[in-house]
């Protein structure tokens, strides 16, 4: 099967991604490597909340994040605790946000110990990074942020701050991909867990996942946890009343044996299965961002005229719904329906049409709750598109 535009830009992503990089980020961030922060060589032995060396991380995710060209900060929201954070604004819907997020924190505390927390969470920080490596070009319709939770091994304090803000501005959080220790296979059988809740979109979030899954082939045996476990960053967003999903291995069965201990160390890893997992998770928050090219987007040539001669309604729509379709003279139209990854999932029209505004009718109930886009081709080609969320 062929790549659309969209499926061409997450392989794309996909095959960006190094995992030798992302190796070498943990190492460096987990003091087995030491890391120049400007003032010399410095080996990050712990990033517990308690321990000189969590500054030492702060700093490390900053500078990083910020040597990828993204705009970085870090917000306080007690004495000692600071979230990292890096925004690439859409192209399109820049008030629609998707976060990709995993904690930086670490275990065991206090001085005596110490906390190299690769695979917890060292692995999905330095996913993150790659991700902010990978897509710093790549033009996308929603807003990403790459966000770095502090404390959570306290209780999530940094994520609930975020979330809980973000929900009193009334932020629009389409869709949160928290990737919380994503490294080790003990038993060698490729078992992955994607956890969701019937929270907002979570649901739809986590069939996002499993499409892009099996899409891109990619080797791992995912299983869906629902309901989900709450000890992750991403319940702070259930919380909040936000759509999210966890990323993790087979926490439960096959465990870490070094989980919060001074020997959770890269060398522990199953490096293909960190690789396969840290790729998935990326892919699907790319597809959930949507990639925007404008020299083919409907968006881009279309502008306004997408919102004066296309209009869906009920929109959002538990099941059925119509798009008015302005024809300014007769000629043939095909409009069909699109799934999150650009795949056509149905055909709503194929036929000669008047001129006028034509109403077609769409069912929607047999769909999946997520987003879809509704894509109409016109004579020379002329395509317009608009998007539909289909709510649970």
């Amino acid at each position: 099967m062929g790549l659309n535009a969209q499926d061409a830009v997450i392989q794309e992503v996909i095959e960006a991604m190094h995992i030798d990089s992302m190796i070498r980020f943990v190492q460096e961030m987990s003091g087995e490597v030491a890391v120049d922060l400007g003032d010399g060589p410095v080996v990050i032995n712990s990033r517990h909340s308690d321990h000189a060396g969590n500054a030492l991380a702060q700093l490390y995710f900053e500078r990083k994040l910020a040597s990828f060209g993204h705009v970085t900060e870090t917000r306080s929201f007690n004495a000692t605790g600071r979230n990292v954070l890096a925004t690439k604004t859409g192209s399109v819907h820049p008030d629609e946000i998707v976060v990709l997020c995993a904690h930086y924190d670490a275990m065991p505390p206090g001085g005596l110990y110490d906390a190299p927390a690769a695979d917890d969470d060292g692995s999905g920080c330095a996913a993150l990074l790659e991700a902010a490596r990978v897509l710093r070009d790549i033009p996308f319709e929603r807003t990403i942020i790459f966000a770095l939770w502090d404390q959570e091994e306290q209780g999530k304090i940094g994520s609930i701050h975020y979330a809980n803000g973000m929900a009193a501005d009334d932020a629009d959080i389409v869709a949160v991909v928290n990737m919380d220790a994503i490294a080790y296979d003990g038993n060698g059988d490729r078992k992955a867990r994607v956890h969701a809740r019937p929270v907002a979109n979570s649901l739809a979030i986590a069939d996002t996942v499993f499409a892009v899954l099996d899409r891109y082939a990619f080797d791992l045996d995912l299983m869906l946890t629902n309901p989900g476990a709450v000890y992750s960053d991403h319940a702070s967003f259930w919380s909040a009343g936000y759509g999210a999903v966890l990323m993790i291995e087979e926490f439960n069965n096959d465990g870490n044996p070094n989980y919060h201990t001074p020997n959770d160390r890269v060398q522990y890893f199953d490096v293909p299965y960190y690789e396969q997992l840290a790729k998935l998770s990326v892919a699907s928050m790319a597809t959930l961002a949507v990639p925007f090219d404008p020299t083919t987007s409907a968006h881009g040539r279309l502008g306004a005229a997408l919102v004066n001669n296309l209009l869906v309604y009920p929109n959002p729509t538990a099941g059925r719904s119509r798009f008015r379709l302005h024809v300014d003279q007769p000629a043939h139209y095909r409009s069909a329906l699109l799934n999150a990854l650009g795949q056509e999932v149905d055909v709503l029209l194929d036929a000669e049409l008047p001129s006028g505004d034509q109403l077609i009718e769409m069912d929607l109930t047999r769909m999946a709750a997520g987003a879809y886009t509704v894509q109409v081709i016109g004579p020379d080609g002329d395509l317009r598109a608009i998007r539909v969320l289909r709510i649970p």
